[in-house]
């Protein structure tokens, strides 16, 4: 059988990959599957929260970029839920896991919650939308000190 770069062999590579249906961390709901720029999110039509896979994030988190601005855009229709920060979430791929709340970076300053066994981040309704807005104040602000 051909194996991959890894050496493991294609169907045992997709026995590893998540069969269950993702649910959301908040309120447990199914997640709804949404391309958007060719990357599949999984969204909550009922909080408003994305789970985004390992590295997806970097398609969506850029202020000028349109695939980021359609996600938001289409995460602002659902209603945001009272959200109790305190509470530490199970990733959606991995249910036994639990995620770490952890900002952003050290310059965006917003909490996220990540899964320290896939990498994948659960941003809560309006959490990408200030990573957004902060890239965006930030570039500006450097705009202004190069000058």
């Amino acid at each position: 059988m051909p194996s991959n770069c890894l050496g493991t062999p294609p169907i045992a590579r997709l026995s590893l990959m998540t069969t269950h249906e993702l649910r959301c961390p908040r309120s447990s709901v199914p997640l709804t599957r949404l391309r958007i720029g060719g990357v599949t999110t999984d969204v909550c039509e009922d909080c408003g929260g994305v789970w985004l896979d390992r590295l997806e994030l970097a398609r969506f988190e850029d202020p000028h970029g349109a695939f980021g601005e359609a996600l938001v855009a289409h995460l602002s229709q659902f209603p945001t839920a009272l959200i109790d920060r305190s509470i530490r979430l199970r990733c959606p791929r991995h249910p036994d896991t639990v995620m770490m709340r952890r900002a952003f970076s050290a310059g965006i300053p917003v909490q996220v919650d990540e899964c320290p066994q896939c990498g994948g981040l659960w941003l809560d309704a309006d959490e990408l939308a200030q990573i957004r807005r902060r890239r965006s104040d930030a570039s500006s602000d450097n705009s202004k000190a190069q000058r």
